[in-house]
């Protein structure tokens, strides 16, 4: 779902609960260009998980803002904590349930993590390729 991003909003916490009950994205647009991604934070933690596999780590940040960022913002029954890299984690009581990032960043996440999904074996299919490389001759084996 595609949502104009205009500050202020009184539908930002309608758009963060139906992130919350349908765990799907809303893509905000400024202007029409994509300006950021509301994503469940359970999306968020399994993209930086996979990324940070394929990419030995996290994304390098840019330099913090000159300024913290504003106190928590709320929408609704939910509360907004900006990161001073850009973003915001979105909570309802004591759970994370939303995450904000940059279009840019989103984007970069979904690559790396499917290059970390693209060199992962799992335990048991790890142990069945194992014993298919030791069942093969060597090469250059003229038996």
């Amino acid at each position: 779902m595609d949502f104009e991003l205009i500050e202020g909003a009184p539908e930002f916490g309608c758009l963060i609960a139906e992130v919350e009950e349908t765990g799907e994205r809303i893509r905000l647009t400024a202007d029409g260009e994509p300006a950021g991604v509301l994503l469940a934070a359970a999306e968020l933690a399994t993209l930086e998980y996979w990324a940070a596999r394929h990419n030995k780590g996290a994304r390098p940040q840019d330099e913090p803002a000159d300024e913290y960022p504003p106190g928590p913002t709320s929408y609704g029954p939910y509360i907004g904590y900006s990161h001073p890299h850009g973003g915001m984690t979105l909570t309802r009581g004591r759970l994370v349930v939303a995450e904000l990032r940059d279009a840019e960043t989103v984007a970069w996440l979904e690559e790396q993590a499917m290059y970390g999904r693209q060199g992962y074996m799992g335990p048991k299919q790890s142990a069945a390729f194992a014993e298919f490389l030791a069942r093969q001759t060597p090469v250059g084996d003229e038996h």
